[in-house]
């Protein structure tokens, strides 16, 4: 099993800002010790124009958050972002979902930058 906390480790040491992938699959590894059911929606595929109108009729929508965590009375969505803000634009759709899912009862959406804050905003909703 890759060390996602040691690769990103090494990166920083570089002074080497993360992929979003990567602060992300450190998350998911943290996720997946702690137990705490989680899914990403792969929104973010490169595929052809034709797969793509398919996948929009299948109910797939730009901008929405990369990750849904399922905790026991709250379900939480993440759109993760390489932790230098700098590097990283949040688009008018993703902006939306956001701003739509934080009106649910139980649910609480946020654009996280990087793995730690992601692992700071679940550790808040326990």
């Amino acid at each position: 099993m890759i060390n996602y906390n040691q690769t990103l480790s090494c990166l920083k040491a570089k002074k080497l800002i993360p992929l979003e992938e990567q602060e992300q699959m450190k998350f998911v590894s943290w996720l997946r010790v702690k137990k705490i059911r989680h899914i990403h929606i792969a929104n973010e595929r490169m595929c052809s124009v034709v797969y793509k109108k398919k996948l929009k009729a299948l109910g797939t929508y730009a901008g929405f958050p990369d990750l849904m965590i399922f905790l026991p009375n709250r379900t939480l969505f993440i759109e993760m972002k390489r932790s230098d803000k700098r590097l990283s634009r949040v688009s008018r759709e993703q902006n939306e979902w956001l701003e739509f899912l934080n009106l649910l009862d139980e649910g609480s959406a946020k654009v996280c930058y990087g793995a730690d804050e992601a692992i700071d905003f679940v550790k808040e909703n326990l």
